[in-house]
């Protein structure tokens, strides 16, 4: 009978089996045969196994594809096909086992049909392929040992992988005690090489005596009561090294229940117990000066307390701020105000003895514990301020940073620890109020806490609280000075911010300005004086009240000038509000230049850059800005009101203001002279100017 090339399935169904062969899983057997005979002996063979499902192909194209397709579980094969040789099915990582047959008795035939990864191979008789069935069955359970023996080598290697690939050391122990594996991190963290015997080593000679006896007596007895022990270990390498580790040693039962080994795994925490203690510095320690932090010094305070109540022997509590830091962190960078805040550190520490504590609050504030300084309380008041005088000084000396000197000063608040004290709180507290009265008292001075000092403070507190609600109330006014030339012509006016109080009435700036200041609200009021002060401007000017080249004056203050923004605001207000930069005029203190000057007059240059004109303020009463004075770029000097006031009967006044006009001169800079508010002082001022400069005659326009 021709071949017939046509794929059949054949299968009696799983009902139709043996009522035990109804649970068995169902096997795809795959016949490739191309003598329709032999085909159909074969699939009546296999009509009693129900769990088989056979599926009949003559070709071997067709049966590659089938394979492709349907993934058999056995494939039974001839040898010869019309179209190719069966063991052409045989792949080098088969996915099924392929049984080969042909008709012929030829054993190269079978021997490179095996060679080539056949599970087995019959001569086609009536007997063999009868007994197919069972030699399927025999070959496919043969195939899953296999398979399960490939999964479990794979699965062993992939464990092995990851033992080896763990940073911790893993051991393996019998019973004895004997080591039987370590890992490739247990070896490097013990200094073992990798071609050294290890099966003599016990366990317990990986640690120091007392461990290796805490491990025999606690350890292992615990383990095989408890499945399991932890523990904080000691590891000797081979080289001596200590390793500190976190050990977990671990009893290994078989399904009888008895112990068959010990495994253990050590993490080396060198680096952890490096970690928290770096976690435990830097809770209690300043990062940037490595002086105690304010963690630390609340701890040290408390126990001066209790020494000095103990021992009645006094100490003293200095609050230490330096002066216009931010300043140098705002013109010259972080970086370089870090190094400053290094270089005061340790100028303070050498400068205090073993028993004392110098230690960073934060920022620019530092505190230092000065212990045991004298049971007599007047003479430990006395060595405080000689102390605190030492520290002043040795923090004025020039700091150099980058070629560039630095001049700091700082303000000191001190507080004394009496044996009367009760915490530590109470005392920074009276040293911080101290240090703050220092500022307000000029800066770079020292002050001792009083009980006065706690009501000013508390008022000043207050002040501060008022004052916010009063920028946010409009509570604030301006009022405008005029500014007048010989012919006594108005050609600008300088806004003056006055507080009209609910309460009080008119509150002269001479009585807020300093706390704007201190406080930082100075920053935001004075974006608000410059705002109002260009609105009323362009007011005037579309009035026809003054003409355009009216200029507007407008001081500002040290904090505002230095803070990063306030060119950025400047020019943004003038866009805005579109009054020309030619009509504004700022006003700046030697105050504001005298700590950086090369800073100031880049700040000042910028400005100018874009028409803004500056004015020096209160010249005359300051030194250090005179010898600077060539280099501003100013266009005016204002003379301070103190040489106005009595010009008229003063000669001393007289010589004054007749050298700051010559200077003024010689420099090509005009003057404005403050406070003139009487004809004979005009008159005066007016003779002994020949030269064009400006005078300022007192009248305030109410804003």
């Amino acid at each position: 009978m021709p071949a017939d090339n046509t794929a059949t399935t054949m299968g009696t169904g799983i009902t139709n089996g043996p009522s035990n062969m109804r649970n068995q899983p169902e096997y795809n057997i795959l016949l490739v045969e191309d003598n329709p005979g032999h085909a159909d002996l074969i699939n009546r063979a296999f009509e009693t196994h129900a769990h088989c499902r056979l599926t009949t192909t003559a070709t071997l194209e067709q049966a590659k594809s089938m394979i492709v397709a349907a993934s058999p579980d056995l494939i039974i094969t001839d040898v010869r096909l019309p179209d190719g040789r069966g063991t052409e099915l045989l792949a080098s990582e088969p996915i099924c086992p392929t049984i080969v047959m042909t008709s012929y008795t030829d054993e190269m035939v079978a021997v490179n049909a095996m060679k080539s990864g056949a599970a087995d191979y019959i001569v086609k008789t009536q007997e063999t392929m009868a007994s197919l069935p069972r030699t399927a069955s025999r070959v496919m359970r043969e195939w899953r040992l296999i398979l399960d023996q490939k999964l479990a080598r794979e699965r062993q290697q992939r464990l092995t992988a990851i033992l080896e690939a763990t940073p911790d050391l893993i051991c393996i122990a019998n019973l004895d005690g004997f080591v039987t594996y370590i890992n490739q991190s247990g070896r490097k963290l013990l200094g073992i090489g990798e071609g050294e015997d290890i099966n003599r080593i016990r366990l317990a000679d990986f640690h120091s005596p007392a461990d290796a006896k805490k491990i025999l007596s606690e350890g292992m007895p615990h383990a095989i009561r408890e499945g399991m022990w932890t523990d904080e270990t000691t590891f000797l390498a081979l080289n001596g090294e200590k390793e500190l580790t976190s050990q977990v040693l671990i009893s290994h039962r078989n399904n009888n229940g008895d112990i068959e080994f010990f495994s253990t795994i050590a993490r080396d925490i060198r680096y952890l117990r490096a970690a928290e203690e770096r976690v435990e510095y830097l809770a209690y320690y300043d990062t940037l000066t490595g002086l105690p932090n304010r963690n630390e010094l609340a701890k040290r305070l408390e126990m001066e307390v209790s020494r000095v109540r103990r021992t009645r022997n006094h100490g003293a509590l200095l609050f230490i701020d330096l002066d216009n830091f931010k300043y140098i962190n705002d013109s010259m960078g972080h970086p370089v105000g870090d190094l400053v805040l290094q270089e005061m550190s340790q100028r303070l520490q050498a400068h205090l003895r073993g028993d004392d504590t110098v230690a960073r609050l934060g920022g620019d504030e530092f505190i230092v514990i000065l212990s045991g300084l004298n049971p007599d309380g007047r003479k430990a008041v006395s060595h405080a301020r000689e102390v605190a005088n030492k520290i002043r000084d040795t923090i004025a000396m020039e700091c150099r940073i980058h070629d560039t000197d630095l001049h700091l000063t700082a303000s000191i608040g001190i507080s004394m620890i009496g044996p009367d004290e009760n915490n530590g709180h109470d005392l920074l507290r009276y040293a911080d109020t101290a240090m703050y009265q220092a500022k307000r008292e000029g800066r770079n001075r020292l002050e001792f806490f009083s009980e006065r000092m706690g009501s000013d403070v508390t008022r000043q507190l207050e002040l501060e609280n008022q004052l916010r609600r009063a920028l946010k109330e409009d509570q604030f006014q301006l009022y405008y000075q005029p500014l007048v030339n010989e012919s006594m012509e108005v050609i600008g006016a300088e806004a003056l911010i006055r507080w009209e109080h609910p309460e009080l009435g008119v509150v002269p700036p001479s009585e807020f300005l300093d706390v704007l200041e201190t406080s930082g609200q100075i920053v935001e009021v004075g974006d608000w004086v410059i705002e109002t002060a260009l609105k009323q401007t362009t007011l005037w000017v579309e009035q026809a009240l003054l003409d355009s080249d009216f200029q507007i004056c407008i001081n500002i203050s040290p904090r505002q000038f230095r803070d990063k923004q306030f060119a950025e605001n400047i020019h943004g207000q003038l866009e805005r509000i579109n009054v020309p930069a030619k009509n504004v005029n700022l006003e700046v203190t030697e105050h504001n230049i005298i700590h950086n000057i090369d800073d100031a007059i880049q700040r000042m240059q910028e400005l100018i850059n874009s028409g803004i004109s500056f004015s020096l303020d209160d010249f005359g009463t300051g030194y250090s800005s005179l010898a600077h004075l060539k280099n501003l770029p100013v266009s005016h000097i204002k003379i301070d009101r103190s040489f106005v006031d009595d010009i008229c009967d003063d000669t001393g006044d007289q010589a004054m203001v007749a050298s700051i006009l010559a200077l003024s001169k010689h420099l090509g800079l005009e003057v404005v002279a403050e406070g003139v508010e009487e004809l004979a002082q005009f008159e005066l001022l007016k003779k002994s100017n020949p030269s064009k400069h400006c005078w300022r005659m007192m009248a305030v326009f109410r804003h």
